[in-house]
């Protein structure tokens, strides 16, 4: 085929226009002397200036196509070749490697532009070009990686001096072809023989066809591979140890929050295995009717149960009962529509599905965290964080595998260290609503031993703390009181005074007992106006000295108005601890009884084992 008319007719309909992009576009399959003959023989007709010009810029572009089209082996990097290869979409029925070859002819492949090439969801089949020198006089083994583990099918042709010597075939398409490396993606061993190697690959998926294309030698293949070992280590090893401790959390409290969160997890690192390529390996071996919906469908479920962890933690059900049955809703609805979607086998529009039930899932997680501060929840300070996060680090998975920002690693991998973050963020989460349980459990036990209207010990409080003592008196033989406290014509003052004054004698009386008796006795309302105090290494007659000096003090309050004042008075019975004591019940049961002495015997007193009655 003559060159030159084909050229003239380019330049008659306009390819030449910006001159570099078109003059690449058509010349980067020639060789580069007949490149640059083309291009001096478009310029003849320029003026002299603009005729070198662009020869100049004709040269430049010779020698970036040449360098492009026949890459030296040893100047190949490590990181992905995109820009060093050529690119062609099929358009109509697949094509042979021949049929490849001659669209090469004929100008269709195109040089990439970005390191990892990717073209989208549910796209035609692409065809790559790399082409290798080897200067070296032996053959070069070398490793082509394709890190994409969800591929359907990949042939891969290897052609030197323009006939093919080797052809694999690879994917999750097919159980007989060749599988992914755990992590590394697909790897093929390619002899590369003394001189010019064309290296071809047809790739076709219905997921996104993201392309990361490496060639590199063993040593780098097996330095890439410990890199991938180390971090998916790092990366499952923290989430597995949280999944364990929200389970063995859930198993000691029974809270649902820390079992939801566990399955949440463990969702996402079964979706991780399934992108990585370690769930085709090791749990479904060459079964391509799982691997080809499972991502999608651990997508889904990954969302589902965030959802389901979301509603529970955040409380939904009691704080905002429209959006509790909204999110249970979308959560049903989605996992339905897929499994149809799987059922009619319409795997495109099912990976299209995913991916927007994942972003959606992540909008739905910030605007719950949004509702849970609204509602006063301090835990959705957290929760929002982690959401906030988390989505990040999905959408920039998901726009990295498919459309909007360029690819990298650390964009391939946001999701899964999004989720660590969120990890945490939502176990101090988690670790706040643990401490919330805990405040409020000690609260209701303070409640159910305290009495709320004077704030002393109630009579269950009481016999709890007094049996220690009692046992450690009895043991030792120590001395021990008990002393029973009446106040005085109190029915008469609540039905003079009312009961709110009532209630007013009652705290008075308590702080006077309380600012009294020394911190090791105990103190307690035993019902009604009756109060009762525990005094440890007290014998009969210090209990006695101790109850005259209350007496006088809650007979000095001064209560009520000056046109209605209340005069206070209380009665005491003071009962020491005996051998003859078998219990406490039996020692507070006398104390009583000389309580019900000195309250028949005119009140206002103190009566006890030592006959001391004081008017």
């Amino acid at each position: 085929m003559n060159p030159l008319p084909a050229m003239a007719t380019c330049a008659h309909r306009g390819k030449f226009h910006n001159g570099a992009a078109g003059c690449a576009t058509i010349l980067a399959p020639m060789p580069a002397s007949v490149r640059f003959a083309l291009c001096c023989h478009t310029a003849v007709a320029l003026p002299p200036r603009a005729w070198l010009m662009r020869i100049a810029l004709f040269w430049l572009l010779a020698v970036q196509a040449a360098w492009v089209h026949a890459a030296g082996i040893e100047s190949l990097p490590t990181e992905p070749l995109g820009r060093w290869m050529e690119v062609m979409s099929e358009k109509g029925l697949p094509l042979t490697l021949d049929e490849a070859r001659d669209q090469l002819r004929r100008g269709a492949f195109a040089r990439g532009h970005e390191e990892v090439l990717k073209f989208g969801i549910g796209v035609r089949p692409v065809w790559l070009r790399l082409v290798v020198d080897n200067i070296r006089q032996q053959t070069a083994e070398r490793r082509l990686q394709i890190e994409t583990s969800w591929l359907d099918r990949i042939d891969l042709y290897l052609v030197h001096d323009g006939e093919m010597i080797l052809h694999k075939t690879a994917g999750d398409g097919d159980a007989a072809s060749q599988h992914p490396l755990p992590g590394l993606g697909y790897v093929f061993d390619l002899p590369l023989p003394p001189g010019q190697n064309e290296i071809f690959l047809r790739v076709e998926t219905p997921d996104p066809l993201l392309l990361p294309v490496r060639l590199l030698d063993t040593v780098q293949i097996v330095a890439l591979q410990r890199q991938y070992d180390y971090g998916y280590g790092l990366l499952y090893g923290f989430l597995l140890a949280l999944i364990a401790y929200n389970a063995m959390l859930y198993i000691g409290l029974r809270e649902r929050s820390y079992l939801d969160y566990a399955l949440y997890l463990g969702s996402f690192v079964l979706l991780n295995l399934c992108y990585t390529g370690h769930a085709y390996i090791w749990l479904w071996p060459a079964n391509t009717a799982v691997q080809q919906y499972a991502i999608p469908l651990m997508m889904v479920i990954v969302g589902c149960l965030g959802l389901r962890f979301a509603d529970g933690f955040l409380n939904l059900r009691r704080i905002a009962p429209g959006i509790h049955r909204l999110v249970r809703w979308v959560s049903v609805l989605g996992l339905l529509l897929l499994l149809l979607i799987i059922a009619r086998g319409q795997q495109d529009d099912a990976v299209h599905f995913a991916f927007v039930f994942v972003l959606m899932f992540s909008i739905i997680m910030v605007w719950l965290g949004i509702i849970a501060i609204r509602q006063g929840q301090v835990s959705g300070r957290y929760f929002l964080a982690a959401a906030l996060v988390a989505m990040a680090g999905f959408t920039t998975t998901a726009l990295a595998v498919w459309f909007g920002i360029a690819y990298s690693p650390l964009a391939y991998h946001a999701a899964g260290w999004g989720v660590v973050a969120e990890g945490i963020l939502l176990a101090l989460a988690l670790a706040y609503r643990m401490r919330q349980y805990q405040s409020a459990r000690l609260h209701a036990e303070r409640l159910a031993r305290t009495d709320p209207l004077t704030s002393l010990s109630n009579r269950r409080a009481f016999l709890e703390y007094a049996g220690p003592v009692w046992s450690s008196a009895r043991r030792s033989q120590r001395p021990l009181a008990v002393m029973m406290v009446d106040i005085d014509h109190f029915k008469s003052i609540n039905d003079t005074h009312g009961h709110v004054m009532g209630d007013r004698v009652l705290q008075a009386v308590s702080r006077t007992l309380t600012e009294v008796c020394r911190g090791g006795d105990i103190t307690a309302r035993w019902g009604g106006e009756e109060f009762v105090i525990l005094l440890p290494e007290t014998s009969a007659a210090q209990a006695a000295q101790l109850a005259e000096r209350l007496r006088v003090k809650i007979a000095s309050l001064r209560l009520g108005s000056q046109r209605k004042p209340i005069s206070l008075s209380a009665s005491f019975g003071i009962a020491e601890r005996i051998d003859q004591h078998d219990n406490l019940e039996r020692l507070i049961h006398e104390a009583d009884e000389w309580l019900y002495r000195a309250k028949t015997s005119g009140r206002n007193r103190v009566a006890g084992p030592l006959e001391l009655q004081t008017a």
